[in-house]
């Protein structure tokens, strides 16, 4: 059995005027949908928020690994590179 809780909202005129002829029913389940829709934007906002943040942290971290090998690398090329001209 769903447990329900109450809450006490204020509303500028114009806005409760938009609800004023809803039934009791009607406004609970108009408010209950709104919460339910705002509660899950959130949620995906603050997973998307969180996945840039990874992808941030990711692409400094990436940088980083390429500094450490670029002199590696460098030095695998100018060897392929004698190697190729040896072959010549």
């Amino acid at each position: 059995m769903s447990q329900f809780q109450q809450i006490a909202v204020e509303l500028p005129e114009d806005i409760y005027s938009e609800i004023e002829h809803l039934t009791e029913e009607e406004k609970n389940s108009f408010f209950r949908k709104v919460l339910q829709e705002q509660i899950k934007q959130r949620k995906s906002s603050d997973v998307e928020n969180q996945m840039k943040q990874g992808y941030l942290e990711m692409a400094q971290i990436n940088i980083e690994l390429c500094k450490e090998f670029e002199q590696a690398e460098e030095e695998a090329l100018r060897i392929g590179e004698r190697l190729i001209v040896a072959k010549e």
